[in-house]
């Protein structure tokens, strides 16, 4: 009787034994990733924080801390030097992802990878946010208007026998049309002699606006009389397309010859004020 005793605790034993060998730590990393409005013509680099998330589960046999790391890739627009772009059509956009909000150290893989542990509790679950930013420098002017997106992926190795997960977050970086006057017109000065010759006279100016922008211009009127002095005001150009940097204009003013004008002493001086509109 003693003997088949010894084989059905050997026999519970054995299946015993792959129970508790299959125990292990079980994880997912997911990331809602990151979107932002860019302006080229900001002074400071654009910086976006968010987070990913590490979830796990484990055994009755795993330990109650595991350790973890999580790496980044270059996504699917990548430029040399190891750096990230984003995409609208044929057009990129330069950004990247760090581990600080000062855009010093880059989120990678090997040495710049995301490091840390995960403390269940003493439960069978837990979960972990951990911040990263992204980062759009500054002064990335001629990019038209749009909406630039990219996928990265991120590969999170965890436990004593390096398992590993992977997961995506998304990129969106908008540039919205911008048209601005970055050099205001002068003055259209005439010096008009009483029924002298014709005079011309005229001013330059600047408009900035988003690459492939198509944009117009225009002023109030075109023409009108001061002290008695008809003269008339064109501009360079009606329209124009946006190339990212400053584009220069002029106002042409002429008043034409033998008008007399009604100045009743020996010199008069008068002004009006004229709008000039970009319309984008």
């Amino acid at each position: 009787m003693r003997a088949p005793l010894r084989m059905l605790l050997l026999l519970v034993a054995m299946l015993l034994a792959p129970a508790l060998a299959s125990a292990a730590y079980n994880c997912s990393i997911t990331s809602p990733g990151f979107a932002t409005a860019y302006s080229p013509t900001a002074p400071t680099d654009n910086v976006t924080p968010t987070y990913f998330t590490i979830t796990c589960t484990r055994g009755l046999g795993d330990a109650n801390t595991m350790s973890w790391t999580a790496a980044a890739n270059n996504g699917m627009y990548p430029r040399g030097g190891g750096r990230n772009r984003a995409a609208f059509g044929g057009n990129r956009i330069n950004y990247d992802v760090y581990k600080d909000s000062g855009c010093g150290t880059q989120w990678r893989t090997g040495g710049n990878a995301i490091t840390g542990s995960l403390n269940f509790g003493g439960g069978t679950s837990a979960s972990l946010n951990v911040t990263y930013y992204g980062c759009v420098p500054a002064g990335q002017t001629g990019i038209p208007a749009g909406t630039y997106t990219d996928t990265v992926t991120m590969t999170l190795t965890y436990g004593p026998f390096s398992f590993t997960d992977t997961g995506t977050f998304g990129v969106s970086i908008t540039t919205p049309a911008t048209c601005n006057l970055t050099n205001a017109p002068g003055n259209v000065v005439f010096n008009y002699i009483t029924f002298g010759s014709a005079v011309n006279a005229s001013t330059t100016y600047g408009v900035t606006c988003s690459n492939t922008l198509a944009y117009t211009m225009a002023l109030d009127a075109t023409s009108g009389t001061i002290i008695g002095l008809n003269y008339t005001l064109a501009l360079s150009a009606a329209s124009g397309t946006g190339t990212g940097a400053e584009q220069s204009y002029t106002i042409n003013g002429s008043m034409a010859a033998a008008q007399a004008g009604t100045c009743a002493t020996g010199s008069c001086s008068a002004s009006q004020a004229r709008t000039l509109t970009v319309t984008y």
